[in-house]
């Protein structure tokens, strides 16, 4: 072999010139940024020196999710050889691009004309006909669903060629043109397809047997619980040859941190090569991870069980847990389905999954299921309920549960470029009006990293001030991902005496391959009960529980559990806060945290594995606070896909006769916020009025009003 392209820069998207003498590629060299070029390929194979077609282009601002520079990207060469097809964002100020046509030259650029503009969201994959005159491609056409088209090569109307209730993408005509291979996903995986270009017959192409380049065994695999009964869990492989291997049909998973794995209902066979096969199996938060290595011997069958122990059973104490955030299908190669976001949730020791339907640029995915109620697939044992994510890329993203009538239209405002550019309607009057049909509202993956959001920019959750002052939100996604970031801001609402509770969802994009593992991020909730939406929501209103990516906490203050209040006489008293913390990975530190105060605990690990620590302590407190527990690690914990370990109960309220908890420099961080948010909002040109920005404008003033009360009241509390 012969290396075409070397060095650190993604080199991506080849298309062979018709005569195969030339290649077209895109690289990111040599800034970073996606460009196309063609290398001549000698008899030899060895590459000539690389010709580039397009160059580094700016928009002039950051554009939403594109950034500031151009895309050229998806090249397809003329059947004569002399010019590309390609797709660029040049110009465009939301999504991957148009169709464009360049001659195959050095800064052919220059000449490009745009000939089809449409967004597809990478989809596109244009690709020539064999007579010039025409070419396919794949777009949604603000559908959900990608269907492939053709068009004139010089421009024209679209004309749809394919059906159905799934995705169609990756096309290539045949030599002679008479036939067209795609992908669909119509089975949920992937597979190639075969269209005639007059008739319509399509067919697929069935994988009958596969013929390796060395003999393979076969390992049969049950995964038990202690008392010897299937159970399904997540899995990891990694054979002699080091690769990952998964069972047919089954879909095959990269996680945050990179680990390949699968999800199995308990029992599934591997065809993998000879030598040291690695198993290991996780379910949950509350399950001993488990490993196995197998000897795989060529042409032979053998059988392995592994056995998952339980660390603790928190649902036998009251306690369920839930994702608040999981997207089903959102642009991804595998077409998911309710019946396989159960089975996810079920490997993951997950009762509630919070499915979000959203936008994403001009299409809504998964609209269909919301019924205003708990999907027909939910039982005593796992709930399904399809909600929504209203995503303002300004105010910040927020989610809508409990929509009990219909979901709420537009799904967005502030998108470049479309109808709906302005900043009206303000997350407020969304949250306002999903509330008058009982729903619950919340900013989502709202900081991130560890930064102080005031001093770099407000995050994402932008609004999110706004509507705790305005009274509008009801609780916090606080973690989708290991952060200190929303701590700050949400320990400086807790300061103001503002009872926000948090939850955990991770933002699962579950029809991708590289996504977030369903359930990573969730809350605990302690319902006193079944478990059921009504009983879900409740505790989730009086934040009976705690968040977490793995450490469980079981913590008390005076008896009493998280969310609830604790009265002490005006001259003040103790509280005794006991419990424990458990984890399948150790932990460095474990801390009470009192009005924004860190305390770190004296911890002993107790256990053998993992992390375990019980605890009690007596904490003086003179004034009105509220106290959370949270436990941490400092670095990635596999089988944890997080950055670090971490969680945190939800406060805890301990109330000094009728004295509020109120904080000078809190309701000041909150004033300093809404100044940088009015004049974010103020430099935005896409407001359609000025009753439209003075209404907004007027809501920021009222919520800086309530701070500023706030200020007064923590003034005379000193």
């Amino acid at each position: 072999t012969v290396p075409i392209t070397t060095g650190d820069d993604l080199n991506l998207d080849p298309a062979w010139a018709p005569d195969s003498s030339r290649l077209a590629y895109v690289s990111t060299q040599p800034n970073g940024y996606y460009n196309i070029f063609i290398v001549e390929i000698s008899d030899d194979g060895s590459p000539g020196p690389p010709i580039q077609l397009t160059r580094d282009n700016r928009y002039g601002k950051s554009r939403l999710y594109f950034g500031d520079y151009d895309l050229h990207i998806q090249p397809a060469w003329s059947p004569d050889g002399k010019e590309l097809l390609f797709v660029s964002n040049r110009g465009i100020p939301l999504g991957s691009g148009a169709i464009w046509r360049m001659p195959a030259v050095e800064n052919g650029i220059d000449q490009a004309k745009q000939v089809h503009r449409e967004e597809t969201l990478y989809r596109t994959r244009p690709d020539w006909s064999p007579d010039g005159t025409r070419f396919i491609y794949s777009s949604h056409l603000g559908g959900q669903f990608s269907q492939l088209f053709v068009l004139p090569v010089d421009g024209g109307e679209p004309y749809k060629l394919t059906f159905g209730e799934w995705d169609h993408f990756h096309p290539r005509w045949s030599p002679d043109g008479h036939q067209i291979a795609y992908i669909s996903n119509q089975r949920e995986l992937p597979e190639i397809h075969i269209l005639q270009t007059f008739g319509g017959k399509d067919r697929q192409l069935t994988i009958q047997s596969r013929r390796w380049l060395t003999p393979m065994g076969h390992v049969k695999v049950r995964i038990v619980n202690g008392g010897a009964s299937e159970v399904s869990a997540r899995v990891y492989t990694r054979a002699s040859d080091g690769k990952a291997y998964v069972p047919d049909g089954a879909f095959h998973r990269v996680s945050r941190l990179g680990r390949h794995f699968f999800h199995t209902g308990g029992r599934f066979t591997l065809e993998v090569p000879p030598g040291e096969l690695k198993l290991e199996v996780t379910r949950g938060f509350e399950y001993w991870p488990a490993s196995l290595t197998v000897d795989v011997r060529p042409g032979e069958v053998q059988e392995a069980t592994i056995t998952l122990e339980r660390m603790t059973d928190l649902k036998a104490k009251g306690w369920y847990s839930g994702s608040n955030h999981v997207h089903m299908n959102y642009g991804g190669n595998l077409r998911n389905t309710p019946e396989n976001l159960v089975f996810m949730a079920e490997a993951e020791d997950l009762e509630m999954i919070g499915e979000l339907v959203a936008n994403k640029d001009n299409r809504i995915l998964d609209y269909q299921y919301f019924t205003g109620k708990p999907h027909p697939l939910s039982s005593e044992n796992r709930l399904l309920y399809f909600n929504e994510e209203y995503r303002p890329p300004f105010y910040g993203h927020i989610s809508l549960i409990n929509l009990t009538e219909h979901l709420i239209s537009p799904f967005t405002t502030g998108y470049e470029g479309t109808a709906i550019a302005s900043l009206y309607p303000s997350n407020t009057d969304v949250f306002r009006v999903a509330r008058k049909q009982g729903a619950l509202g919340a900013y989502v993956h709202p900081y991130g990293g560890n930064r102080d959001p005031l001093e770099s920019g407000l995050g994402v959750a932008k609004g999110f001030p706004v509507d705790v002052a305005l009274g509008t939100v009801d609780y916090l996604e606080l973690m989708s991902r290991a952060n200190w970031a929303g701590y700050q801001v949400w320990h400086h609402v807790l300061n103001n005496g503002f009872r926000i509770p948090v939850v955990g969802g991770e933002d699962s994009i579950s029809d991708l391959h590289y996504t977030a593992i369903v359930g990573q991020d969730r809350v605990y909730l302690h319902l006193g009960g079944e478990l059921n939406w009504s009983n879900w929501i409740e505790a989730l209103r009086r934040g009976r529980g705690f968040v977490t990516n793995g450490p469980l906490l079981q913590v008390m203050v005076n008896g009493r559990m998280p969310g609830e209040e604790i009265q002490l006489p005006e001259q003040g008293g103790e509280v005794t806060v006991e419990g424990r913390v458990d984890a399948i990975v150790p932990l460095d530190r474990v801390e009470l945290v009192v009005n924004g105060e860190r305390m770190p605990l004296d911890v002993t690990n107790t256990a053998d594995r993992g992390f375990q620590y019980v605890f009690s302590k007596t904490l003086p407190v003179q004034r009105s606070s509220w106290i959370t527990l949270q436990a941490y690690g400092s670095t990635a914990a596999h089988p944890i896909d997080d950055g670090f370990p971490q969680a945190t109960t939800n406060p805890f309220y301990v109330m000094v006769g009728d004295q509020p908890i109120r904080s000078v420099e809190s309701a000041e961080y909150f004033l300093k916020w809404i100044d940088v948010l009015k004049a974010m909002a103020d430099n935005d040109p896409f407001w359609r009025s000025s009753q439209e920005k003075q209404h907004v404008f007027s809501q920021f003033e009222e919520a800086r009003q309530v701070y500023l009360s706030r200020r007064e009241e923590a003034l005379q509390l000193e």
